[in-house]
């Protein structure tokens, strides 16, 4: 059958053609984003990603010691407390207030004019034998025409998820995996990011491109009130929102889209060094690696 995909059409007889139509219209296996594995995640004819470091308890993503934690705005603080208030956060609807009141705290001190938030954005992708199916709940990158159909600049995930780790996990590999193909095959070699959260718990990840997984470690950050019983002094929320704006300035010091600079391949590859410099593990690391499941 390869022979049949190399030889030039016009030589094909009318039962070539049909066998070759019928090879490029057969669908591949796939697995939905909120259904898939571990082992769905390192398949080597999918994502083929390593997720060694992401799966053990130390951090393998380093934030730069003298990077500042910001302050939490006061109306950011407000609507926390306004939410835990009167909201029941026992479901994934609810806990996204919560993402919505942090997530937009961040593009308002962040962002700009090119980078900016979506919503449920489709992101399938299928690799040589097996593929991905579904929506991001939000991402995070460029657009001229505030249009998710140009995806080159798109360079952060984050999935909100209810049911923490174990479905959870694996879902935002994939989807965050995903992107990183898509943009590997629009000749962006950076990292991508995501986040996962349920609103209450926080994991933060990065994949570089060569499918390593980093991860700010099995413990998540827990967003809870500060020692005065609100949350203008609150040490997580500070935390949750250090790694947020790390993630936004990366991104902007790697995508000359994502910047209001006019970003030089110097410049963007002395932050890929700085960045890559943020990665990997500090200690020793004992880990299997996962095994397929025939």
């Amino acid at each position: 059958m390869d022979e049949l995909l190399k030889k030039p059409v016009n030589e094909l007889t009318d039962e070539e053609w049909k066998q070759v139509q019928q090879l490029k219209n057969k669908k591949k296996p796939s697995v939905k984003f909120s259904s898939a594995t571990l082992n769905d995640c390192v398949r080597p004819d999918g994502l083929a990603l390593n997720i060694d470091y992401a799966i053990v308890k130390a951090p393998t993503i380093d934030i730069p010691v003298d990077f500042p934690a910001p302050a939490a705005s006061a109306h950011l603080c407000e609507t926390l407390a306004r939410i835990e208030k009167v909201w029941v956060l026992d479901n994934e609807k609810a806990c996204r207030i919560v993402i919505d009141a942090i997530l937009t705290e961040v593009l308002l001190n962040e962002s700009n004019e090119q980078l900016l938030g979506f919503c449920e954005v489709k992101n399938d992708w299928e690799g040589t034998g097996f593929g991905y199916t579904g929506d991001v709940d939000y991402m995070f990158g460029s657009s001229k025409t505030k249009s998710v159909d140009t995806m080159d600049s798109f360079l952060l995930v984050v999935e909100a998820k209810k049911e923490w780790p174990d479905s959870a996990i694996p879902q935002v590999l994939a989807e965050a995996g995903c992107l990183l193909k898509k943009r590997l095959a629009a000749g962006k070699n950076t990292p991508v990011f995501a986040v996962l959260t349920n609103g209450l718990l926080f994991r933060f990840f990065a994949i570089d491109i060569d499918g390593v997984v980093y991860s700010s470690g099995q413990t998540p950050i827990g967003l809870g009130l500060g020692p005065g019983g609100d949350y203008t002094d609150s040490p997580t929320l500070s935390e949750i929102l250090r790694w947020f704006t790390w993630f936004m300035i990366s991104i902007k010091s790697i995508s000359p889209r994502a910047s209001s600079e006019n970003l030089t391949d110097k410049a963007i590859g002395d932050s890929l060094t700085q960045l890559r410099n943020c990665f990997g593990p500090k200690n020793p690391i004992f880990s299997k690696k996962i095994k397929i499941q025939k």
